[in-house]
């Protein structure tokens, strides 16, 4: 349950709503934003691009400049590719393994299902360069984290190839959001879509 002391500073919700028992309706391209203060402020931002892209940025404790967090999917005309998921590994420590990818990939897979045709096919590599240098074993354990990570959504993760990567595979109707748990202890890591806005908070 999300704590209940935390502010929603964004407010004038007007994301598409689902009717009940209804499919999304069209969902415009654009930007959606969502803001909420407890100890910290949480920003986040929505990119929107119907058969472009569905980029997700977080902000820390601050607006506007490049974001601490982004989820990139690209979307084309036979698949969904994972682009990036940047801003919350093992090198950032003060946002690693704190909700801060739960929360952006529980909205990109919200605005995949909003957008996607649910037999479309996702896939990516999982890698992160920055951890080339770690010892083997340190390696092992942050592939074996970040596998499960994505695992979570309901996707699933195959091994392959020489050197081995990781691949994700599953369809955007196998995709699911995380509920549950907090982000850094203070905001709900799954935010519905209906609560994101158009109008960008102060300093976007």
């Amino acid at each position: 349950m999300a704590n209940m002391s935390i502010e929603i500073l964004t407010t004038e919700f007007d994301f598409p709503q689902r009717a009940a028992g209804g499919a999304l309706p069209r969902v415009p391209a654009g930007k959606y934003y969502w803001q909420a203060r407890e100890h910290d402020l949480l920003t986040a931002r929505l990119t929107i691009v119907p058969h472009g892209r569905i980029g997700v940025d977080l902000w820390w404790n601050r607006v506007g400049g490049p974001s601490d967090i982004q989820a990139l999917f690209g979307i084309y005309e036979s698949s969904v590719e994972l682009g990036s998921l940047r801003g919350n590994g093992y090198d950032t420590p003060a946002l690693h393994r704190r909700g801060f990818g739960t929360f952006a990939v529980n909205a990109a897979v919200q605005a995949l299902q909003a957008c996607a045709a649910p037999g479309l096919h996702v896939h990516g590599v999982l890698s992160n360069t920055s951890e080339y240098a770690l010892p083997p074993e340190q390696r092992a354990k942050l592939d074996r984290n970040r596998a499960e990570f994505w695992r979570r959504f309901g996707l699933e993760v195959v091994c392959r190839g020489s050197p081995a990567l990781d691949y994700l595979r599953g369809t955007v109707g196998s995709m699911q959001v995380v509920h549950g748990g907090l982000l850094a202890g203070q905001f709900p890591r799954c935010v519905p879509l209906g609560e994101f806005c158009r109008t960008p908070p102060a300093g976007f």
